[in-house]
């Protein structure tokens, strides 16, 4: 029942979540050129958005069972879900996620202390789990190799994958040279066999609205940048069930002076 109605909501509202994990947050240096990561994917918009509102929803959800007395059926969880966020795509990723599991199951794992967003999801049967995939990196590249500050260098690279791969994480790390990490990562929806290929640009402008007064600005100065990036099945680094790391490349630009 939750199932049939929580699909028509989701078509005509997808666009409402309230996008709040980091897992798919950019830094203002970063931006992905390529659209591979959602296509030609096993997955579809429910993994998605699951993932893209996993801190609303955990909160809500937790925030329900404290507030109400008794909960017998998902329908008591996931109304209290909709009247305190007013957003139709939670109470169908609550609806979907709750009716696949059952009551008690979706309260036990909400109630996990140290859930990520891709293992909740995988949890709920939102997101498509393959401990089969694989992926290899078979090409990367930095271009310009080296540039003066103000330039835009580009991350191009291609990975290959045999079995598929399970709902994951491409993380992209930069090393600077004083010592500020900037980091981005992208949701990849479960992936078909198949090769990929990806264009990642890094801006080395100084962000014009980055406040030195509550963070740590990254001014780009001359020197060797190490890039590393990881592909990975569940969140990269998690240590629950369904999680591991494919492949890691590393490469290296320089800002000359």
């Amino acid at each position: 029942m939750y199932k049939g109605i929580a699909l028509v909501i989701l078509v005509i509202f997808g666009g409402a979540a309230a996008h709040t994990h980091k897992i798919n947050a950019q830094s203002s240096h970063i931006r992905h050129f390529s659209l591979s990561l959602k296509e030609e994917n096993n997955a579809n918009d429910f993994c998605r958005d699951c993932v893209d509102t996993f801190d609303t929803l955990i909160y809500l959800v937790l925030d329900g069972i404290f507030e109400l007395s008794i909960i017998n059926t998902c329908d008591d969880i996931c109304n209290y879900v909709t009247e305190k966020s007013g957003s139709p795509v939670l109470y169908a990723i609550c609806a979907v996620g709750c009716d696949a599991v059952g009551i008690n199951e979706f309260i036990k794992i909400a109630k996990e202390v140290d859930l990520d967003p891709i293992y909740f999801c995988e949890s709920l049967k939102v997101c498509p789990i393959n401990d089969n995939g694989d992926a290899k990196f078979k090409s990367f590249a930095i271009l310009p190799s080296h540039a003066q500050a103000y330039s835009t260098f580009i991350l191009d690279f291609a990975y290959e994958s045999v079995n598929g791969t399970g709902t994951g994480q491409l993380v992209i790390n930069i090393q600077t040279v004083d010592d500020i990490e900037i980091s981005t990562t992208f949701l990849i929806e479960s992936l078909k066999p198949g090769r990929y290929a990806e264009r990642i640009s890094i801006d080395t402008s100084p962000d014009p609205t980055c406040d030195p007064g509550t963070a740590q600005c990254e001014q780009w100065y001359p020197g060797l940048y190490n890039v590393t990036v990881m592909i990975c099945n569940g969140e990269c680094g998690s240590h629950h069930p369904n999680s591991q790391l494919y492949d890691m490349v590393n490469g290296s630009f320089r800002i000359d002076k």
